[in-house]
């Protein structure tokens, strides 16, 4: 009887363990199949601001057209200068699709990728210097945790932009805001919050930042 419960728990044990393997499997897959998905809201994001779509959409819907005139324009997006922050996963996925568009690319990483052709930064604060926009996308860790600070803000200038799809502390939000409100960069948009969903009060009240409630790697319909 002893043998034989034995047996049985050891069949169970591994059969639960080929489902673990299976499941893991499963979801790294879909892991990587959400990499493409999170990219395209990357360059929403850049394209709503650069283009002001969402600010002139309320434009529109609030009659100011008719009654101030026209809305101040945009920006032209090929031969803009896009720093990637971390050239991992979903950075070459964001930075196949700049290329569409005629963006002047350069990137960073924490070594120069041989394969990559485009101009290699070892650090942030150099990236920010040679950029008009940042895109963010890299993992959160205790070395990139605030990798876009006061510092790196500053390098960016008051022509700036940052795009954030990664994680909220990524950037360092108090200091964001303050370069915002003071106008000491053009905007960011974002997708993730320090502390999401409390989203600061100060953001809502701006027209220089594009807001979305952490959907980068989710949409309606599947393929």
């Amino acid at each position: 009887m002893l043998c034989y419960q034995t047996n049985l728990y050891a069949c169970i044990l591994s059969e639960y363990q080929n489902w673990l393997k299976q499941l893991i499997k499963q979801k790294s897959i879909a892991k990587q199949a959400d990499l493409p998905i999170v990219a395209d809201l990357a360059i929403g994001l850049l394209i709503d601001f650069l283009r002001r779509i969402s600010p002139g959409n309320w434009y529109v819907r609030a009659g100011l057209w008719a009654k101030t005139g026209d809305y101040p324009l945009g920006f032209k997006l090929g031969g803009m200068q896009v720093g990637i922050v971390r050239l991992g996963n979903i950075g070459s996925e964001v930075l196949n699709r700049l290329q569409a568009f005629g963006f002047i690319i350069s990137y960073n990483s924490r070594r120069k990728r041989p394969s990559v052709l485009f101009p290699y930064c070892a650090n942030v604060y150099d990236l920010a210097v040679n950029s008009d926009v940042l895109v963010v996308c890299c993992a959160l860790t205790e070395q990139t945790h605030h990798i876009i600070n006061k510092d790196v803000m500053a390098e960016l200038g008051k022509g700036g932009m940052i795009i954030n799809v990664g994680r909220g502390a990524l950037i360092d939000e108090k200091e964001m805001l303050q370069f915002l409100v003071q106008g000491d960069i053009n905007g960011v948009g974002l997708d993730v919050f320090e502390n999401d969903p409390n989203v600061p009060k100060e953001p809502l009240r701006l027209d220089n930042i594009v807001l979305l409630p952490c959907q980068n790697a989710l949409t309606h319909w599947e393929s």
